[in-house]
């Protein structure tokens, strides 16, 4: 009886931890951003994304006019609870920054966050999706 005591906490910290492990992996990659606050994002060279470097804990991606650079943290974001510290972006001048400005302010307040497959969402605290991804091919 004693025995089972211990390996059934045993056992659920295992499998907390691949569930983590899978989370996490789900994530890695670049993610095409298709919706802003609402509003669709019409494919082109030029479409905002975001990366994430599982191996170094980096964020990266473009906003549609400028590129962008920060690191995160894993356990938080594999738990929904996204973490983006150290931004950084480049300043380029650009005729058409149709959705930088909305992407940098809706990324700013991203508290939670959920994968679906090849969808993510990026959440607001009150669970309002504030941008909608989809996985890169």
């Amino acid at each position: 009886m004693k025995r089972l005591l211990y390996v059934i906490p045993a056992t659920m910290l295992l499998l907390a931890s691949c569930a983590t492990q899978k989370s996490t992996y789900a994530i890695g990659g670049e993610w095409s951003v298709t919706n802003i606050g609402g509003r669709a994002i019409t494919p082109s060279d030029e479409t905002p994304f975001l990366g994430f470097d599982l191996n170094e804990g980096n964020v990266y991606g473009f906003t549609g006019c400028n590129r962008l650079t920060g690191s995160m943290n894993l356990k938080k974001f594999a738990a929904g609870k996204p973490d983006f510290s150290h931004m950084g972006m480049t300043r380029m001048l650009c005729p058409d920054d149709t959705y930088e400005s909305d992407f940098m302010a809706a990324l700013d307040k991203v508290r939670t966050s959920e994968v679906n497959g090849n969808e993510m969402l990026l959440k607001d605290a009150h669970g309002k999706t504030l941008i909608t991804l989809t996985k890169k091919k």
